[in-house]
């Protein structure tokens, strides 16, 4: 780690990283460059890994070799068959997603992540682990609300990439209802974490999740717990587990007709 210069995430902006860049060379079959990481090869998860925060949760459980959030990711194994259709909203660096591709079985990933901080970790853990035929990374660099629009940005985090959290008027990404962005994804689970803003995402998935009844892993913050629970009894799904890390939110596994 002394010989590695990580970014100052408060320093940070969507110069970081040019996802749109690296996508075409990817498509043209040229180099892609990623800035510089900490680059860890972990035998007990069979993955190799780029970092690119000192303080980071996710990042720091990477370092002593195992995957964020095991408890959850454990829950959602039970109730997900193999080759599951996935979409991962607020994937951050690809813990989930990588679980979910490579102990999970998954058919089919889509990954959804506006943090020009996260996409350069995420995209070069899909392809330095060969996962690219598994987790699609066409949505990467927009986010998700209950309608579109621009004009968004994110306010860095220096100890949790994962708490960034997106604000209008503060940069230059844009956000669309996953209906509309979304459409032709016919998914199995649908996990959401995207620090506060659930209940927009939620209300922009209302025909993904009437048609095709997805088990829902999602972060809830506190603020948003009374209207959380009126979206469950609204749409008939119940409360299978909760895992609780913090006070400002909590964990919950949702599946369809289930008794809360």
């Amino acid at each position: 780690m002394s010989d590695i210069v990580l970014p100052l995430p408060e320093q940070t902006d969507e110069t970081y990283f040019d996802v749109s860049s690296a996508r075409a060379a990817l498509a043209a079959g040229l180099p892609v460059s990623f800035p510089p990481f900490e680059v860890l090869h972990v035998p007990g998860m069979g993955l190799n890994l780029c970092l690119n925060m000192a303080r980071d949760p996710i990042q720091n459980a990477w370092r002593r070799g195992e995957f964020f959030e095991a408890e959850e990711l454990g829950m959602v194994a039970v109730h997900i068959k193999n080759d599951a259709h996935i979409i991962d909203i607020g994937a951050n660096v690809g813990n989930h997603a990588m679980f979910f591709a490579t102990r999970m079985g998954a058919a089919r990933v889509v990954v959804v992540e506006p943090n020009p901080l996260a996409l350069a970790p995420l995209m070069a853990n899909i392809l330095l682990n060969k996962l690219e035929s598994v987790i699609d990374m066409r949505f990467l660099g927009v986010g998700l609300s209950d309608a579109s629009g621009d004009g968004f940005g994110m306010k860095r985090h220096d100890r949790n990439l994962g708490a960034t959290k997106m604000f209008a008027g503060k940069g230059n990404l844009q956000v669309h209802a996953g209906d509309d962005l979304l459409r032709d994804e016919t998914p199995d689970l649908i996990k959401i974490d995207v620090e506060g803003m659930e209940m927009r995402v939620l209300s922009g998935l209302n025909k993904m999740i009437s048609s095709h009844r997805p088990v829902i892993l999602i972060e809830v913050d506190e603020e948003n717990a009374a209207p959380f629970d009126a979206w469950c009894t609204q749409h008939d799904y119940g409360v299978v587990q909760t895992v609780r890390h913090s006070r400002k939110n909590c964990n919950y596994l949702l599946t369809p007709g289930a008794v809360a």
